[in-house]
Formats: C-alpha cells, sequence, structure tokens
C-alpha cells in the first residue's frame, strides 16, 4: 500500500541522515514508543525495519528517520 511523503529534511551536511514525514493514518493512530514499520520503497524493493521516531495521531502523521547505508535507503532518500 503506498503513503504519501509529505516532508524530507537532510538531518546533516553530509547528506546521509534523514527524517522524513510520512501520511499513514492507521499506523499513527496505532503508534507507540518503540513502534517500528517495515518499508518497501518499491513493490520489488528490499523490507526495511524503520523506528518510528514520532507520530501524530490526530494529523495521521509518522516521522522516520534513516540513515543512507545501501541501495534501498539510497532510493528512499530520492523520494
Amino acid at each position: 500500500m503506498p503513503f504519501k511523503i509529505l516532508s524530507k529534511y537532510k538531518l546533516e551536511d553530509s547528506g546521509t541522515l534523514y527524517e522524513m514525514d510520512i501520511r499513514a493514518a492507521l499506523i499513527a493512530r496505532k503508534a507507540f514508543a518503540g513502534n517500528f514499520i517495515i518499508l518497501r520503497v518499491n513493490e520489488r524493493g528490499e523490507r526495511i525495519p524503520l523506528t518510528i521516531a514520532d507520530y501524530d495521531r490526530d494529523k495521521g502523521i509518522i516521522t522516520i528517520v534513516f540513515q543512507v547505508v545501501g541501495k534501498s535507503t539510497l532510493l528512499l532518500s530520492h523520494q
């Protein structure tokens, strides 16, 4: 199921650490501290486990933070 990326920010000058806000209402409603998601950049992409860094139940938004360390996270950084 595709989700909409609302924003993406570089968290450092080298461009390998990113913060991304994603509209995912169902996930945001059920999120708790320590939860993670399994994300795929596309249908054939590898499954990437990422911790939910923040969430807003009212707005239906989750925030993830990731570091570019391979092909899949590099693709994610270009979304």
